[in-house]
């Protein structure tokens, strides 16, 4: 079954990334890195809010189907109409210090893309936890596949058909992908569309330690290209979005090897944290093989970079080095955390998180005004090397715990 999830996994984020990819060269071409660097500051903050704005709605709906035995068609329905409100709540919240957040980018363009990232890709993403929670990877690879080849598509009509496109027309067919690929999801995932349900008191309270762990991650993860453009680094953004653009690629296997476990990750965490940390261990030896073969070929990629990229993102080649642990970073970070949420340790990987999410934020604000994007990746790594460290640390520190109670029963006549 493993062997199966990882083919499905694989191949709906490979052409996923491949279309994505293609899209994301076609957009080098036309914006320049200023425009580009918005574009993706934009996208990055509203990924950013996305967990709270969902209210942990996904893996909400993960513990509901694997730990609680909802049906997933319940657990979607909870997990969209905590979503939808989120997302409209926050949406708004964030349109309206859209001013001091990202003065430059219009409102217009600003609302358009949260309609599309916030709003339509969160369900989206709720869709597919249930396709996670109940091993349907064949449905995710469906979903993932029309995703990347539409934008693909659009974007090979937008450079063959319009001259100098305005960035409005981008997010208007980011959009329309977006509401196709949520229908394909759901009827691939659970047969039919899934209304969302209101939300209740209970749901709110057992999803918002998620939203407030992973909003932390995603802090983490796009502080720095917000950033960037905040302190006027415009083509800084762009430069350095492109080399996470390209990077993103080599984390595909990574995060298709997390999406084909996490299931069974969490019904070993019912069982015993120990269990769990057996199997992230297991995963994460897997993983860093392939982190140090990416991390090297990185290291020789800048020329490929200035081909695929073209002259205005010659910087981005100096800068891939730099980013070229990221990967094994990444391999090091899944599985532990997972093992943690999964074995009922969530708030302890909250507290971690938030503690890396605020050391990076402290960090890219001493070092972006006086260095750049140097600044932000310095920050990305110091700040998820600590993170990684403490991770497996309070998972041994779980384990030692459990393992001292089972004794403790074991002794009792």
């Amino acid at each position: 079954m493993i062997a199966n999830n990882l083919i499905w996994s694989v191949t709906g984020e490979a052409v996923r990334l491949t279309g994505s990819f293609a899209a994301f060269l076609v957009l080098v071409r036309v914006y320049p890195p200023a425009d580009f660097g918005l574009l993706v500051s934009a996208t990055a903050l509203f990924a950013t809010v996305f967990p709270l704005a969902s209210v942990g709605g996904g893996w909400l709906l993960l513990q509901r189907v694997t730990k609680d035995r909802w049906s997933p068609e319940r657990a979607l329905a909870t997990a969209s109409g905590l979503t939808v409100t989120g997302s409209l709540l926050v949406g708004a919240s964030v349109l309206v210090v859209r001013p001091v957040i990202l003065p430059q980018m219009p409102a217009l363009l600003f609302a358009g893309v949260a309609v599309a990232e916030l709003l339509l890709m969160g369900l989206v993403e709720v869709t597919l936890f249930a396709a996670q929670a109940t091993e349907r990877l064949a449905a995710k690879a469906a979903a993932w596949s029309v995703y990347g080849i539409g934008r693909a598509v659009a974007a090979a009509v937008l450079l063959a058909t319009v001259d100098r496109p305005g960035l409005g027309l981008w997010i208007v067919i980011s959009i329309g992908v977006s509401g196709v690929v949520l229908v394909v999801a759901q009827v691939a995932t659970v047969g039919r569309l899934v209304g969302p349900s209101r939300p209740r008191r209970i749901d709110v309270r057992e999803g918002l330690p998620y939203s407030v762990g992973f909003g932390a991650e995603r802090l983490l993860a796009t502080t720095d290209s917000v950033l960037l453009v905040r302190f006027d680094f415009t083509a800084d953004a762009g430069l350095y979005a492109a080399g996470r653009r390209l990077l993103t690629v080599s984390l595909a296997p990574c995060f298709a090897a997390l999406h084909a476990v996490s299931a069974r990750l969490w019904r070993a965490g019912a069982r015993s944290v120990v269990e769990a940390r057996t199997l992230a261990i297991r995963f994460t030896v897997v993983g860093s093989a392939y982190g140090i073969v990416t991390m090297v070929g990185w290291l020789l990629a800048g020329d490929l970079a200035i081909g695929l990229l073209g002259s205005s993102y010659e910087q981005t080649a100096a800068i891939l080095p730099w980013l070229s642990v990221v990967p094994l970073l990444t391999v090091l970070e899944i599985f532990a955390g997972t093992a943690l949420t999964g074995s009922g340790h969530h708030h302890r990987r909250v507290l971690l998180t938030i503690g890396a999410g605020l050391l990076n934020l402290v960090l890219n604000l001493a070092w972006i005004p006086g260095a750049g994007w140097r600044g932000a990746i310095a920050a990305s790594l110091v700040s998820s090397a600590v993170f990684v460290v403490s991770l497996w640390l309070v998972l041994a520190w779980a384990c030692t715990q459990w393992q001292a109670g089972d004794r403790k029963e074991r002794r009792r006549p």
